[in-house]
């Protein structure tokens, strides 16, 4: 017979409950694929060549496994297709990559389009081979199409029509005045029908006590569009003359496309298609230092951390993700995420949601803006860029 003691009953109780954290701990945190969509033609069928990517917490060590991966109708629910083509990595920790082929062969793919499927899902579950398993998935969404689709998409696209345009600034408690030096955007909501090319440009004049207006062009815009809205950021405006400037978004006719961007106009190429908005560059009585600099990794992973200084009577910080385009102008294409965090933070990781809306390879920029208990701009970090590599 054996005897324990309570005092040893309690400490294996204790060492349970830490082997268990630290199973838990090493789990999948997420997974993610590339692409993340693809097009397929009926008539054609295609090869879609897929990467998985599994991210895991830095002490899983029993690798990752999945079966099979089922290619559904996302609105019906209905499977199509069942590949069993297992993966099988039995040790190491992430991230772990999978490549696969996912062929659609224009037989099946042409029999699905007649029996009304349009909108497909190819999803893999991702699962690891410890004692207490945790499991995450990634999907590719996959639109079919005829080529009859694709000759009315073309027709469409020459009957884009904008209904109205609704030009603010960023942010939009923003009351026309702004202190000499600060940071100043200004953002455009375009509601509009049809599909095809958005094109148009910001422009700028600086309000003279006598002589007409004469702006001149800060940037064009050239972007296909198949929403019912599409907003776009403005380039940064110029904060550093005193007095009131005119900031106005003018559609450009088709006559006009393709216009010099660095001449200077009075009028735009149709009235009704524009919108304008004036501000004030006031002299800035409190000094204001230059932009803070802010640190992270040139290579990001889903662990790597963030980091800014102390910005002095923040309310909020907010950390925001674009992908770098090489242009100064962001659109609602270019914008990946945000994350809200407290004034007491100065680092953090990307969450979860993010990292999944990263692609590997790609560069991305991070910046962080300092609100007040208002929600307007305090200052902002200098952009910076990592590339992700999970």
């Amino acid at each position: 017979m054996f005897c324990f003691s309570k005092r040893a009953v309690t400490l294996t109780t204790a060492l349970a409950a830490l082997l268990c954290c630290v199973n838990s701990f090493a789990d999948l945190i997420g997974a993610s694929s590339s692409p993340k969509r693809a097009e397929v033609t009926v008539e054609e069928g295609q090869t879609i060549e897929i990467r998985w990517v599994i991210s895991t917490n830095p002490v899983h060590e029993s690798g990752a496994f999945s079966p099979q991966g089922t290619l559904r109708d996302t609105t019906t629910d209905t499977v199509l297709k069942t590949l069993n083509n297992p993966f099988n990595l039995n040790k190491g920790a992430g991230p772990i990559y999978f490549e696969e082929s996912l062929t659609l062969t224009a037989e099946e793919a042409k029999k699905w389009y007649d029996m009304g499927h349009r909108k497909l899902e190819y999803k893999r579950v991702f699962t690891t081979g410890s004692e207490l398993p945790s499991t995450t998935e990634a999907a590719v969404d996959i639109n079919l199409k005829s080529k009859e689709d694709v000759a009315t998409q073309k027709l469409e696209q020459e009957s884009l029509t904008a209904h109205s345009l609704q030009l603010t600034f960023k942010p939009q408690r923003f009351r026309q005045q702004v202190a000499q030096g600060l940071p100043l955007q200004a953002q455009l909501f375009v509601p509009f029908s049809g599909r095809g090319t958005l094109a148009g440009r910001w422009q700028l004049a600086l309000v003279e006590p006598q002589g007409a207006l004469t702006y001149k062009t800060l940037a064009t815009v050239n972007k296909p569009v198949s929403e019912s809205t599409e907003f776009l950021l403005s380039p940064k405006l110029p904060t550093q003359t005193l007095g009131r400037h005119l900031l106005r978004f003018c559609i450009d006719s088709p006559s006009a496309a393709g216009m010099a961007m660095t001449g200077a106009e009075t009028a735009c190429p149709n009235p009704q298609l524009s919108s304008a908005l004036q501000y004030d560059v006031v002299e800035n009585f409190v000094k204001q230092s230059e932009a803070p600099a802010s640190a992270g990794p040139a290579n990001l992973t889903a662990t790597s951390k963030l980091r800014w200084p102390v910005i002095p009577d923040t309310r909020v910080y907010e950390l925001q993700i674009h992908q770098l385009t090489g242009t100064d102008m962001l659109s609602s294409s270019d914008f990946v995420g945000r994350l809200l965090l407290p004034s007491t933070s100065t680092s953090t990781q990307l969450s979860a949601d993010l990292i999944n809306h990263l692609n590997p390879g790609t560069t991305y920029t991070w910046q962080v803006n300092a609100l007040d208990q208002h929600g307007d701009l305090i200052l902002q970090t200098a952009p910076q860029q990592f590339v992700f590599m999970p």
